[in-house]
């Protein structure tokens, strides 16, 4: 038999419940809204409480009761067909993945949930069903068909995050979907996902280069580093990389092009493959060669003098070198300071290697760079310290004269 205290305390227990659930049961069914939206926010409310609220004529306790991931399914329901675009937006974000510590759904209760989950996903307010796909995005028990409805939803901000997260959606989906007709954001929806596959990299690239104002994906897809992309597929990126810019830095990254495609990247033209290559360290000498040759090649185009100009603009040549030298690699920066300052290349290499302040800060002069780039290139590119290099003056001028910066080149020419 129990204890006769152990009896008292669960009734006590009881009554406190009952009281409780009373209590609740009147602000329900006050004439106060301020107290019913309280009460619809709590979870720890009755189901059938929450389901009276659901009905209330108040928008913002429905409002609450949508929000409240205890609510009941058959409330949900209900507020899943509400007037209010602003209720049923809420329920899609919240009814769709009920809290861990609640039971598994039982048949009926999950019906109920497929029937909400439906009646979201076919709502014609956009907002409505974009909550509902962002929150069914990542779920491997949604019904597969609401996630294939929901994946080719005529609005990319209702199908972007299934097609960018959902793992129901199969590679022979993606490919259906891409080739299905143009929604613009479905390929880069695509092209950001997880473990991209081959194939589907190869429709989506195939795609994007035929279709106009759909480029951005494949540097979407070059950024992605869980993505596989076949050697084929990588050859056509960068048969059409120097058309466009925005792909250049994520492809200058790939850790997975060959030898061969690297030498081909690196011959591009470009600021943003100059810097992005300069600074990986595990360019071969062949790449390392055409890079050192297209920064050449570069920086003769950003110096050329025109025939109705008096000297070279050097703002976009400064700022290319810049980006050479923050890569740290010497091959390039050198190729760059040769052709600048009319210097021989093997010259300018002797110098940046001398690990002669002196003389590294002649070199930038001469080839026309500021005395903080100067700073800057016997730092990152000659090997000298911040306390023993040469900073620029008061005046943000040279600290050495122009002749001594002659004779400290010349030290080098004839060696």
């Amino acid at each position: 038999m129990p204890r006769p205290g152990s009896v008292a305390r669960q009734r006590g227990a009881a009554a406190r419940e009952h009281d409780g659930y009373e209590e609740a049961k009147q602000l329900a069914q006050s004439g106060d809204a301020d107290a019913r939206r309280a009460l619809a926010c709590q979870s720890s409310v009755a189901p059938e409480l929450l389901y009276f609220l659901s009905r209330d004529d108040d928008t913002s306790v429905r409002l609450a009761v949508a929000g409240n991931r205890h609510a009941p399914r058959e409330a949900d329901l209900l507020l899943a067909r509400d007037g209010e675009d602003l209720i049923r937006a809420r329920v899609g974000g919240s009814s769709a993945s009920p809290p861990a510590e609640l039971p598994p759904l039982t048949a009926k209760k999950q019906q109920i949930t497929t029937e909400i989950t439906e009646t979201l996903a076919g709502d014609d307010a956009t907002p409505v069903r974009e909550a509902i796909s962002v929150a069914l995005k990542r779920s491997i028990d949604a019904p597969a068909h609401i996630v294939q409805q929901l994946a080719r939803d005529i609005e990319i901000r209702v199908a972007g995050p299934i097609l960018q997260s959902s793992p129901l959606l199969g590679d022979s989906d993606l490919a259906d979907i891409m080739n299905s007709g143009p929604i613009k954001g479905v390929l880069n929806a695509i092209a950001k996902r997880r473990n991209v596959s081959a194939g589907v990299s190869e429709v989506l690239v195939n795609r994007a280069i035929a279709s106009p104002g759909e480029s951005s994906a494949v540097g979407d897809l070059l950024a992605n580093g869980t993505a596989r992309i076949g050697t084929g597929t990588m050859t056509k990126i960068i048969d059409h990389a120097p058309e466009h810019g925005e792909w250049h830095r994520p492809l200058a990254a790939r850790p997975d092009l060959s030898s061969e495609n690297m030498q081909r990247v690196a011959s591009i033209p470009s600021d943003a493959i100059a810097e992005t290559m300069s600074g990986r360290n595990d360019l071969d000498n062949a790449a390392l060669t055409a890079l050192s040759h297209m920064v050449a090649k570069r920086m003769a185009e950003l110096t050329k003098t025109r025939a109705d100009e008096p000297s070279p603009t050097k703002p976009a040549a400064d700022l290319f070198l810049n980006s050479v030298m923050r890569g740290g690699k010497i091959g390039p920066v050198c190729a760059a300071i040769s052709l600048r300052a009319g210097i021989a290349p093997e010259v300018t290499m002797r110098v940046l290697m001398s690990k002669n302040a002196k003389a590294i800060a002649s070199l930038a002069w001469k080839a026309g760079m500021s005395a903080v780039q100067a700073k800057f290139l016997q730092t990152s590119i000659g090997g000298i310290s911040e306390q023993r290099a040469l900073g620029p003056t008061n005046n943000g001028g040279y600290p050495l004269a122009p002749p001594d910066m002659e004779w400290q080149i010349g030290l080098y020419v004839g060696n």
